[in-house]
């Protein structure tokens, strides 16, 4: 197996780079398309580890913007039932 080639490792941060770009609506909508690609039995085999890849960096970002939105509800939901007492 070879090793990473540099041109694939720096599509690679470039991708990473749009991906943190897109809001996560974005985000979801592209690893559906993702998902739907990659269900096609016709695939071909680089371009579905390819597609798998970005999906994975994808649900990474997903998972992060929801944690981050859960954090700030919760801080907001506190500070309202504190203001009530």
């Amino acid at each position: 197996m070879t090793a990473p080639s540099n041109q694939k490792l720096n599509q690679n941060k470039q991708m990473t780079k749009k991906q943190t770009d897109l809001n996560f609506s974005k985000a979801l909508a592209r690893l559906e398309e993702i998902v739907s690609k990659l269900e096609d039995p016709g695939i071909d085999l680089e371009e579905g580890l390819d597609l798998l890849e970005e999906g994975v960096s994808l649900h990474k970002l997903c998972t992060e913007k929801l944690t981050e939105a859960n954090t700030k509800i919760t801080k907001i939901l506190k500070s309202d039932t504190l203001e009530e007492n």
